[in-house]
């Protein structure tokens, strides 16, 4: 999801305005961030995915 809308022609296509209600869309890749922590099992957690442009 964009903040700001994806289609022009559809202000509640992104979630600022579109809320939960927002319209998911394909990308062409993402960027993921793991955390590190020794007491858990297993150690690497994903924190957080999304859309990347890179």
């Amino acid at each position: 999801m964009s903040k700001q809308p994806v289609d022009p022609n559809d202000p509640l296509s992104g979630y600022k305005q579109g809320g939960l209600g927002a319209k998911a869309y394909d990308v062409n890749g993402i960027d993921t961030r793991i955390k590190y922590d020794s007491s858990r099992n297993p150690p690497f957690t994903v924190m957080t995915s999304m859309p990347s442009k890179s």
